[in-house]
């Protein structure tokens, strides 16, 4: 039995890869808690959290280097709060059942790196990471924000000269996320996205 789920895993995975290799003209990098989601499902993709040193190696430097590379980046105080609510939301780490403060979970995810709660380390790392090189080189063409979700994602349907609805995939209605933060944990998130904060000039 496990060896025919293996088996199936990995036809697809080798199924998808062509498709992406030879149909699709873009590479979308989702980067967790950016609005991906809804991407994915405008646009009729699967769910995909590879990095774009990941999807460079995977689909080879030739295919690649020809495609429309893009991905969305999010406040990083936003981000963090609303990866907190959806871990709480959809009981990860068992957070749902037995929930602790959000600035508790900072602490463990972030400062101490607790295997009970941190336990899928790209979703916490800083988005730049997510879409260099092996040598440090920028992956992606186009960096949009989720701050502008909807104008950016026209931006890529016109490049693509596709035409796609972006819904909301996980709608939220919690308030403002400066709401959630004192300062000590302000600072902590900081000094973990530091260089999201330099690289796309985000402030809290």
């Amino acid at each position: 039995m496990g060896l025919a789920r293996d088996s199936a895993s990995r036809f697809r995975h080798w199924h998808r890869t062509l498709r992406e290799r030879y149909l699709r003209p873009y590479v979308f990098i989702h980067i967790n808690k950016t609005g991906g989601s809804s991407i994915e499902k405008a646009l009729g993709i699967g769910l995909d959290h590879s990095t774009a040193a990941e999807k460079h190696a995977q689909l080879g430097a030739a295919a690649s280097q020809s495609k429309f590379t893009f991905t969305v980046v999010r406040n990083p105080w936003d981000k963090v709060v609303s990866h907190y609510h959806y871990r709480v939301k959809t009981n990860q780490t068992n957070l749902g059942e037995q929930p602790i403060p959000f600035a508790e979970w900072l602490q463990r995810c972030y400062v101490e790196r607790d295997p009970r709660y941190y336990d899928q380390p790209r979703m916490f790392m800083p988005q730049r990471q997510w879409l260099l090189g092996a040598e440090g080189e920028m992956l992606v063409e186009f960096v949009g924000r989720f701050e502008s979700l909807q104008q950016d994602f026209n931006y890529i349907c016109e490049r693509l000269s596709l035409r796609a609805e972006l819904g909301h995939a996980k709608p939220s209605s919690r308030g403002s996320y400066r709401d959630y933060y004192d300062a000590d944990t302000r600072d902590l998130v900081a000094r973990h996205f530091a260089e999201d904060l330099e690289a796309f000039g985000y402030e809290f």
